[in-house]
């Protein structure tokens, strides 16, 4: 059975504080009898659950175990007796897959018309067009999917045959996926397709090829002989990749290819990006008459704000509003920029016209509004908005049988279950019917499925669904403790894992403050925190906060109390921090943060700030988003 399904393990960590409910034993025992293929007794046990909630993963469960036998009639009767429900789209998925491999066409496209989310039921559902004779759909279908820089999965391949064998599929096509396969690195996808070229095709394949295994041939001392525009453009594509590793050499070398082969246009401009880019990334003084010649003509979005956070990380503040100027015109509304507005124009003593700018920078709440408020000392602005009214228990279990899914799942302990319906559950209201969800949420004390409920909606300014204060007195204890401010310990947490106890990331960091294996035992050593003494001790929230308290600490020690540095090593890890630390040459803390080199640990800190005034405010605290010695400390 499913891990969900292991409800008579589950019921040994039920808690103590959760009502009993008098149809649990009994599920329990049809879940018992179900997994051993006791079916009369399970059909004896049955009658009778209608009323309890978690009954439909014994429904699902009984079709799921034979879906093979099942008709398209009675995963339609189970979809309309739980509609909208996750084990709803469950069964649908799993039959769809069922009707793909005995090619059902018209029963899938009769089942779910949609073009589906799944790769492998996309590829379906244009071979189901195919097969019922809509190949118009089919081929452009085939095509959409055929385009991609990645391996494809077996499931499309009768797709692209059946296209292939149409007449429809042409070495363009090809060679349009294998310069995708190129860009993405995939050279196992590369050759795979060069096999398919035709023998007049050959010749460009040969060169793709040939740069692909030896690319700085491309840069020795005689240029490499280029004919025909497929091989131009793969040209291009080379020198753009190459671009990345040498861009001294290729810098010297593609205007001597532009001029003998005669690329056009937007092959140069491909070349010149790549340039643009590595330039830019170097931060390096080269070629920068070059470079702001050029990027006028071929910049795009992206490049143009690394420009601009390039002028920010030399503090050129004279040139770092024509920049800004170039960025699309909503762009330029944005708090981020209206701030770095507002700055060079202050440094260049127009204080009126960045006044200005900072002013409509703190009419956003966030990192650039609330930094853009404290150097002008103007409010800031928190936008909050009031919950409506929770509606009754009885009337949610009664309007959403998901949400009264997930109060038993939490009721009987398991946090994973619970979670998974309300995400869905979220997914199928509408805003209105979502707020209230949250509210109840936040009502009851479910202070994760709040903040989900506010993600989801986008309820941005429903603060106290998005910045519940959540275990408040262990917070409290061990900031008092430690000699931190409680609302920066919220603040990492919110960001780590929006207060969820089983959160566990990718890589194995666990919990609440979400702490690898070897940081949460150095911690537990380090400030002899007892309460640890096993791995999955980091699921307990208080031993978690202890913990990722404790770290914090250790890091705020070693950066002479300043949060700023403290929290980017808490996201990105000490060393990496007094590296860039070495490297920023006495940088500002604004100029600092904007260029911290990973945009997953800039934005780490940028939002750890921010939420931490939103937690002062909640807590009484006067709010600052960085102190006088943050502010003013040379990076």
């Amino acid at each position: 059975m499913k891990a969900w399904l292991g409800l008579g393990l589950l019921l040994v960590a039920m808690s103590a504080s959760a009502q009993p409910s008098p149809l649990r034993e009994q599920y329990r025992q049809a879940e018992q009898a179900l997994t051993s293929n006791e079916l009369l007794r399970y059909q004896q046990l049955r009658t009778g659950l209608d009323a309890y909630p978690l009954t439909i993963y014994l429904d699902y469960q009984y079709l799921a175990d034979r879906l093979s036998q099942l008709s398209t009639a009675e995963v339609e009767n189970f979809m309309r007796r739980y509609p909208n429900s996750l084990l709803a789209d469950r069964l649908e998925g799993r039959y769809l897959h069922r009707l793909v491999h005995e090619q059902r066409w018209r029963e899938f496209l009769a089942l779910y018309p949609e073009v589906p989310n799944s790769e492998v039921l996309q590829c379906a559902h244009y071979r189901a067009k195919w097969a019922l004779g809509d190949k118009n759909t089919a081929i452009a279908g085939a095509k959409l999917m055929w385009l991609h820089g990645g391996s494809r999965a077996s499931a499309c391949d009768p797709l692209f045959d059946a296209w292939k064998s149409a007449g429809g599929r042409t070495d363009e096509d090809i060679w349009q996926r294998m310069l995708l396969a190129y860009q993405s690195g995939n050279n196992s996808l590369v050759d795979y397709l060069y096999r398919q070229l035709s023998v007049t095709a050959r010749p460009a394949g040969d060169f793709l090829k040939s740069v692909q295994g030896n690319p700085y041939q491309l840069i020795s001392s005689d240029l490499v002989a280029v004919k025909g525009e497929a091989q131009k453009t793969a040209l291009s594509y080379a020198l753009a990749k190459l671009a990345n590793t040498e861009p001294s050499q290729v810098m010297s070398v593609y205007p001597k290819y532009q001029r003998q082969v005669g690329l056009t246009q937007r092959q140069v401009a491909r070349i010149e990006q790549a340039l643009a880019q590595r330039l830019m990334f170097n931060r390096t003084h080269d070629y920068r008459s070059w470079l702001d010649a050029r990027l006028p003509e071929v910049g795009d979005e992206s490049l143009f704000e690394l420009r601009a956070r390039l002028a920010i990380w030399e503090q050129d503040w004279a040139s770092l509003p024509g920049w800004i100027a170039k960025l699309p015109a909503s762009t330029q509304q944005d708090s981020r920029w209206q701030y770095w507005r507002g700055r060079a124009l202050k440094a260049q003593q127009r204080h009126t016209d960045g006044d200005k700018a900072w002013q409509l920078a703190a009419s956003q709440r966030d990192y650039y509004g609330f930094l853009a408020a404290q150097r002008s000392q103007a409010p800031y602005a928190f936008m909050k908005k009031n919950l409506p009214p929770a509606p009754a228990l009885s009337e949610a279990r009664s309007r959403w049988p998901a949400f009264a899914r997930t109060e038993e799942w939490l009721a009987i302990g398991d946090k994973n279950a619970a979670r998974s319906e309300w995400y869905h559950l979220l997914g199928k209201v509408t805003e209105n019917e979502g707020l209230l969800l949250g509210s109840l949420a936040y009502k009851l004390g479910w202070f994760d499925k709040s903040i989900q409920a506010s993600i989801r909606l986008r309820a941005w300014d429903h603060l106290d669904l998005r910045f519940p204060l959540v275990y408040r007195q262990t917070f409290q204890n061990q900031a008092q403790k430690l000699g931190i401010n409680a609302a920066t310990l919220f603040a990492i947490t919110r960001q780590e894992s929006a207060f969820y106890e089983q959160a566990r990331s990718p890589v194995g960091a666990g919990g609440l403050m979400q702490l690898m294996p070897g940081t949460a035992k150095d911690t537990a050593r380090k400030f002899n925190i007892s309460d640890f003494k096993h791995p999955s001790d980091v699921y307990r929230a208080e031993v978690n906060i202890k913990l990722g308290s404790s770290y914090f600490k250790q890091m705020l020690d070693r950066y002479s109390n300043n949060r700023v540095a403290a929290i980017a090593a808490y996201n990105a890890g000490p060393s990496r921090i007094d590296a860039w630390l070495r490297n920023s040459a006495s940088r500002p803390l604004d100029v600092w943060v904007e260029n911290i080199p990973y945009r997953e640990t800039r934005g780490y800190v940028q939002n750890v700030l921010y939420y931490s005034v939103i937690y002062q405010s909640m807590l009484g605290q006067p709010t600052a988003l960085v102190t006088s010695n943050e502010l003013n400390y040379v990076y």
